[in-house]
C-alpha cells in the first residue's frame, strides 16, 4: 500500500486475535470474528485512536508502534466480547471460553516481557563473554551477543506455537494479509506474499533491529543512562524500521519484497478457509464504509451484508465459479435490486439469507443463474429463459449491434431471425429500430417462450414455426437475415461447461461433425431470400471464421467482414449478396 501523498487514508492496519481480526483505516474500524459455533459476526464503528502523522517520515513509525500496541490489546478484548451469544444457556460457557483464551494471550505477553529482560538481557551477554573472553575483540564479542539475542528471540517465538490460542493468533494474522492483497475468493490465495508493514511483523522487526543496535553499541554507563539510552534506541528503531519496511512494501521486485519473510514468518501460521473468510468479511465491510457516505455502523450483526456476500462468493469459488459478477447478480436478484444497489445494503433478513443460500447451492451444482431465476438480461432487456431455449450470451449483443447499424441503411427494413430461440435477437432488434421483424424456430416450445418475451418487452414480431426457410412463402425476401445457429462440433459438446451442457438444449448447440452444418444450409439458401443489396449476419464459433468466409464467397457474397468479441475472438461475420 502506497504511503505517499494523499494515499495515507487508504492504509489499512490488521490486528489479529485468536478468534478473528480487526481492520482499521483512519477512524473506521471493523471487527470480524468466528465464534465456536462457526458463526461469523461483524461490528463496525469509529475509533479516534488513529495515526495522524502519516506525512511525517520517522515520526509515523513511532506512532504506528505505540498506537498499534494499544489497538492490538483493545482488539483482543473487543473480539472476545463480540463472540458472546444472546442465548442465556450458552452465555456463561462462552464467556469463560473466550476469557480463558484472552488470559492465555495476556500471560504470554507478560511472559515475553520477563523473557526479554532475563533471557535476552542476561543470558546472551554471559554466553558472549564465554565465547569471546575479556581479552578478545570487543566488536566481535558484541556481534556474537547480537546473534545470540536474535537467536534466543526467534526460538522463543517458535516455542509460542505450542499454545493453541497463539497459533490461532498467527493464523488470523496471516489471513489478514491474504485478505489485504485482495482477490475474489479464498481459493488460490494462500500463497500471497508477506506484507512488510503487517503490524506484528513491524513489531518483531523493531525488536530485532533494537537487539542488533544495542548489542553492537555495548554501552554501559549506569542504570539511568542505560535506561534512557535503550528507550532512545527503541524509538529510533521504530522510526527507521518503519521506513525500511515501507520501502519493501513499495518495492516491485519479488525477491526483495520477500525479504519480509525473515521476520514475518515468525508471526505467520497457515490459515484455514474459515480464517481467510473471516478476514475477507472485515475487508469487504471496511471497503463499503470507505466508499459509501452515510453507511450505518453495525453492532454484533451475524447477518451483515459483508458476511453473507463473502459466504456466497467463497461457496461459488469452491465449486469453480470464480466470476465475482455471479455473486453480485445472485444476491441482487434475490433482493430485487441491481448490482449497484446491493452495496448499500447493511443487513440481510433471515428469509433473504435462506433464499440466497438456496440459489447459491443450485449455482454451485452447475445450474446457471438464468435457469435458477427463470430470466436473464440481454441488450438492456429482460428475457424469460428455460431449458427449452438457449440462454442468450453477452457476445451475441455484438451481433445485435451490427444488425442495428446495418438497418439504418434501409428504409422500413425487413429482418429475418433464423432459429430465434428465446427471441433475444429478434426482440432486441425490434425494440431498437423501426423494422418489420420475422422470427423462425423449429421448436414450438422455443417459439412460445419467444412470443412471451416479445409481449413482455412490448414489441410486435411475426413468429413462424419452420425448419429454417422451409415455412416461408416461395417469393418472400428480406433486407437482412440474422442467425445465431448451433455451431458446436458434436464431439465437443461433452466437453462443455456443465452449466451449458445440462441447462441449454442440445438442439441449440449441436452444429454437426465440424460445427458447420447449419452454415452450409443457411448461406446458400439465404441468397434466394435476400433483396438486392441485402446482408447476412451470422454468429460463429472460435476458429470458424475462415471456413464460413469461404462458404460465403462461394455462394456469391462480397464485402465480407468479421467482427471480434470482447476476448478478441472472431464472433460475427457478415456479407452482402451481389
Amino acid at each position: 500500500m502506497d504511503l505517499d501523498g494523499n494515499n495515507y487514508f487508504m492504509f489499512k492496519i490488521v490486528f489479529p486475535t485468536s478468534n478473528g481480526v480487526v481492520v482499521q483505516s483512519g477512524e473506521k474500524k471493523v471487527i470480524s470474528v468466528t465464534n465456536c459455533d462457526g458463526q461469523k459476526k461483524l461490528k463496525s464503528f469509529l475509533d479516534k485512536n488513529k495515526i495522524i502523522f502519516w506525512h511525517f517520515p520517522f515520526m509515523r513509525g513511532i506512532q504506528y508502534f505505540l498506537c498499534g500496541i494499544y489497538a492490538q490489546f483493545c482488539a483482543l478484548i473487543m473480539c472476545a466480547d463480540l463472540c458472546g451469544t444472546k442465548q442465556k444457556v450458552k452465555e456463561s460457557k462462552l464467556k469463560k471460553y473466550y476469557t480463558k483464551k484472552l488470559i492465555i494471550l495476556v500471560l504470554v505477553a507478560v511472559g515475553a516481557v520477563i523473557f526479554a529482560s532475563v533471557g535476552l538481557g542476561v543470558a546472551p551477554g554471559k554466553l558472549g563473554y564465554l565465547l569471546v573472553d575479556y581479552h578478545g575483540s570487543t566488536i566481535l564479542r558484541n556481534f556474537v551477543i547480537m546473534l545470540l539475542k536474535i537467536a534466543f528471540f526467534y526460538v522463543f517465538l517458535l516455542f509460542l506455537r505450542v499454545f493453541p490460542s497463539v497459533c490461532e493468533f498467527f493464523r488470523f494474522n496471516r489471513a489478514g494479509d491474504v485478505a489485504f492483497f485482495g482477490g475474489n475468493s479464498v481459493k488460490n490465495k494462500r500463497k500471497c506474499p508477506a506484507r512488510p508493514l503487517n503490524f506484528l511483523n513491524f513489531v518483531i522487526f523493531v525488536f530485532v533491529l533494537d537487539f542488533a543496535v544495542i548489542s553492537l553499541c555495548g554501552a554501559s554507563f549506569g542504570f539511568w543512562f542505560n535506561l534512557l539510552f535503550h528507550v532512545a534506541i527503541l524509538l529510533l528503531c521504530m522510526s527507521v524500521g518503519f521506513e525500511i519496511l515501507n520501502l519493501l512494501e513499495k518495492c516491485k521486485i519479488a525477491w526483495i519484497k520477500n525479504l519480509a519473510y525473515v521476520t514475518a514468518g515468525l508471526v505467520y501460521a497457515k490459515p484455514s478457509t474459515t480464517h481467510i473468510e473471516t478476514a475477507l468479511v472485515a475487508f469487504t465491510e471496511l471497503g463499503l464504509l470507505e466508499n459509501q457516505k452515510g453507511r450505518e455502523f453495525m453492532s454484533d450483526e451475524s447477518r451483515a451484508f459483508s458476511v453473507v456476500y463473502n459466504e456466497v462468493k467463497n461457496k461459488l469459488a469452491s465449486a469453480g465459479v470464480n466470476d465475482k459478477s455471479e455473486t453480485d447478480w445472485l444476491i441482487a436478484t434475490v433482493l430485487g435490486k441491481n448490482r449497484a444497489e446491493i452495496k448499500l445494503v447493511s443487513t440481510i433478513t433471515e428469509r433473504q439469507y435462506q433464499d440466497i443460500m438456496k440459489a447459491t447451492a443450485r449455482r454451485a451444482k452447475g445450474e446457471s443463474l438464468d435457469n435458477i431465476f427463470g430470466f436473464t438480461e440481454f441488450y438492456g432487456l429482460t428475457f424469460d429463459v428455460n431449458k427449452k431455449v438457449l440462454t442468450p450470451r453477452m457476445e451475441t449483443e455484438i451481433l445485435v449491434e451490427q444488425v442495428l447499424k446495418c438497418a439504418k441503411n434501409f428504409k422500413n427494413p425487413t429482418i429475418l431471425d433464423l432459429g430465434t430461440g428465446s427471441g433475444a435477437i429478434a426482440v432486441a432488434v425490434a425494440k431498437n429500430c423501426d423494422a418489420e421483424v420475422t422470427a423462425i424456430d423449429i421448436s414450438k416450445n422455443a417459439l412460445a417462450t419467444a412470443e412471451e418475451n416479445a409481449r413482455k418487452n412490448g414489441v410486435k414480431i411475426e413468429f413462424l414455426h419452420s425448419n429454417l426457410f422451409d415455412g416461408l412463402k416461395r417469393k418472400r425476401k428480406f433486407d437482412i437475415i440474422v442467425s445465431n445457429p448451433p455451431y458446436i462440433a458434436s464431439e465437443d459438446i461433452k466437453g462443455l461447461d456443465k452449466n451449458v451442457r445440462e441447462c441449454d438444449p442440445i438442439l441449440a448447440l449441436d452444429g454437426g461433425e465440424d460445427g458447420l452444418d447449419f452454415y452450409r444450409s443457411i448461406i446458400p439458401t439465404s441468397t434466394k431470400r435476400l433483396n438486392a443489396g441485402g446482408k447476412l449476419f451470422l454468429e460463429i464459433g472460435k476458429g470458424q471464421g475462415r471456413d464460413v468466409r469461404k462458404i460465403m464467397r462461394e455462394c456469391g457474397f462480397d464485402e465480407i467482414k468479421t467482427i471480434k468479441d470482447y476476448n478478441k475472438i472472431e464472433r460475427v461475420i457478415c456479407g452482402k449478396y451481389k
